[in-house]
């Protein structure tokens, strides 16, 4: 499957969304109440698993079983963002007499230190996900939360997505996030733009990543064995 491919295939499913007036409702309501959220993580965690196995989006349903597989995926983030978190921490409290100054004397400084701190935190995020995407998509697709720590089969996976175009699909999907994030910085009706974008964008990037594993996953199935020939 290429980019473009698996783009395309994300985009008719997520658009399938409008179908159902009601369960699109539910899901943006669901999505801007904290802790709640966790249950459209699990939504989300519902469209990975089952792949190619669904044409559109799911009926919301189970919802404590949702929201149990939505902090499963929370706690295996932070795992992942744990040292970016760390170097981030060390960064500011080392750094933070110098941007004080800079606030009193150049908040130009101040300014241009606080974008550089905020650079630093996406960059070394961004590059501890390579790996957590993978392996969160792996734990949900196994069942099993262990497989964030399988390593060598993560990068099994990510190799016959091919490395390149996982990549870019990766960059893509970061670039599309902040941009959607954005939304909410629209004054008075924002927040309501932005939760209504947000579920579309978690469900593209949910069905997006969910090809990418099907692809990989079935690519290490052994060959289907012939059937005999028949007896003459």
């Amino acid at each position: 499957m290429e980019l473009v491919d698996n783009f395309n295939d994300a985009a008719k499913f997520t658009g399938k969304l409008i179908s159902n007036i009601g369960n699109l409702i539910i899901l943006i309501i669901v999505a801007v109440i904290p802790i709640v959220d966790l249950i459209f993580l699990g939504y989300m965690a519902k469209i990975i698993k089952e792949g190619r196995n669904i044409d559109s989006p799911p009926t919301l349903s189970n919802y404590a079983g949702l929201f149990v597989d939505g902090l499963k995926v929370v706690i295996a983030a932070i795992v992942y963002l744990l040292v970016p978190i760390v170097i981030v921490a060390v960064l500011a409290v080392i750094s933070a007499p110098f941007i004080g100054v800079s606030f009193i004397f150049n908040p130009w400084a101040f300014a241009t230190s606080l974008m550089a701190a905020v650079a630093v935190a996406l960059i070394v995020a961004f590059v501890f996900m390579i790996f957590g995407v993978v392996a969160i998509g792996n734990m949900i697709r196994s069942g099993s939360f262990m497989k964030i720590f399988a390593f060598g089969e993560n990068w099994k996976i990510m190799s016959r997505i091919g490395v390149g175009k996982y990549l870019a699909w990766l960059i893509c999907a970061f670039v599309l996030g902040i941009i959607c994030g954005g939304f909410n910085a629209i004054p008075v009706m924002g927040w309501v733009i932005g939760a209504i974008v947000g579920v579309f964008f978690g469900v593209f990037v949910a069905r997006s990543l969910a090809r990418w594993l099907d692809a990989a996953l079935e690519s290490s199935l052994p060959p289907a064995i012939p059937p005999p020939p028949p007896a003459p």
